[in-house]
């Protein structure tokens, strides 16, 4: 009971107490998450070797693994929000019922939340890819490089609160995303400091997994880009004609590992989400009481 209290969602958290909350679920509730969730990253695991092969061998087509990743991608997360709306609903993360299931609802509500992000980096992208033309064209030297990093770091200001609430669109019923999004970036925004600071512990934590696990990845494709650039200044081509199926094996493995690696992402995000709505709650209750 004691441990169930501990690992509530609403309650007023600070950054380490997110974070260490949400490793903590995630690492005792590991096995039942995997029984969830296995299948879903070994098809995720499929798409990261074909698109690490093609990268390899015909990087020319990386791209068209590009659509289906993101999908892919969006649906292993899915699953990870079905683990967390089960706890947010019943404090606790059962066994599946089954070996595999989808929550379509959760699925529909992530692919949505996917491709509304997508399209405002994409807006981002334009805007940013239309000043820095602008910065070349009729600034020189420092001022325009400064204009460009400048408009860089405004964009992931205003970025950063998608995080909030993204999340809580996903596990949120009854709401759209532009609703939710027009009532609670503001408050994304306030909480600017608290949200970055979780992102950059979490990402500073995911890299060093990735960077560790991926190791064997690396060295493959420094060694594939070294010999395509060789092949396209006239050497040989030198890498032995079984590269393919190595690539694919190793990036298979990486892949599925990664998978959980990714998957870890959500659990110190959504206590962040959970402590923000807490301390507004919180706060409008004080100010109504204070009247």
């Amino acid at each position: 009971m004691e441990k169930e209290q501990e690992d509530i969602l609403q309650k007023d958290r600070s950054v380490r107490a997110c974070i260490s909350s949400g490793y903590r679920l995630y690492t005792s509730n590991f096995k039942r998450i995997f029984r969830y969730s296995w299948v879903a990253a070994i098809v995720y695991a499929v798409i990261t070797s074909i698109g690490g092969t093609l990268m390899i061998t015909h990087p020319e087509l990386t791209f068209v693994s590009l659509p289906l990743f993101i999908i892919i991608e969006a649906l292993f997360l899915s699953y990870g929000f079905a683990v967390l709306k089960q706890h947010q609903e019943t404090g606790s993360i059962g066994w599946a019922p089954r070996w595999f299931s989808i929550n379509t609802h959760i699925f529909v509500r992530t692919i949505i939340a996917w491709l509304w992000t997508l399209v405002i980096c994409i807006i981002s992208g334009c805007i940013l890819a239309a000043v820095g033309i602008a910065a070349a064209k009729y600034l020189s030297g420092y001022t325009a490089i400064a204009c460009f990093v400048l408009f860089n770091v405004l964009i992931f200001v205003f970025f950063l609160p998608l995080l909030y609430t993204n999340m809580r669109y996903v596990l949120t019923d009854g709401i759209s995303y532009w609703q939710n999004l027009h009532e609670r970036y503001g408050i994304g925004m306030r909480r600017w400091g608290f949200i970055f600071l979780i992102l950059f512990i979490t990402a500073l934590i995911g890299a060093v997994c990735a960077v560790i696990t991926s190791f064997p990845a690396i060295i493959l494709s420094i060694a594939g880009n070294e010999a395509n650039m060789g092949y396209l200044t006239g050497d040989p081509y030198n890498m032995p004609s079984y590269i393919g199926w190595l690539a694919a094996a190793v990036f298979l493995i990486i892949g599925f590992i990664q998978a959980y690696i990714v998957l870890s992402f959500l659990f110190p995000l959504y206590y962040m989400y959970g402590a923000i709505d807490t301390h507004e709650k919180e706060k409008k209750n004080f100010n109504k009481s204070a009247i």
